[in-house]
């Protein structure tokens, strides 16, 4: 792009002034050097700063699949304290529901045990679930 333009540049000078001194030209060509100079820098600094932001983004991107991993994992194991709170739940009310019928034979004092048992699972795994990160 510089050397059409350093190339129209010297057309369009030749062209106006007719036939232009050496002193003109040698000036001219200096112009279109120091143009072509700062041209390559800007052109370096562009690749440069391009270089950097590409390092950026990749980056980024090992960052995000690094949070996406850990949110599967959290993820996983929210399934499973649910899983298990489920399951303490069901175990509960069928203790609760023993417990009702009044089961004979010391049976009540063994199921009341077991009613205290599973509402202290029960206790710890909603705390251990209130703790992890939403």
């Amino acid at each position: 792009m510089t050397r059409w333009f350093v190339f129209v540049s010297l057309l369009l000078a030749n062209l106006t002034m007719g036939c232009a001194s050496d002193t003109e030209l040698q000036a001219l060509h200096a112009d279109t050097s120091a143009l072509q100079r700062q041209s390559s820098t800007r052109h370096r600094t562009v690749d440069a700063r391009v270089q950097q932001l590409s390092e950026r983004v990749a980056q980024f991107e090992q960052a995000q699949t690094a949070a996406r991993r850990d949110l599967a994992r959290i993820n996983a194991a929210l399934d499973e304290f649910r899983v298990q709170l489920q399951r303490l739940r069901g175990d509960a009310q069928e203790a609760q529901m023993q417990v009702q019928r009044g089961t004979r034979g010391g049976g009540e004092e063994v199921s009341a045990a077991r009613l205290v048992n599973f509402e202290t699972r029960l206790d710890d795994l909603e705390k251990q679930l209130r703790a992890l990160p939403r």
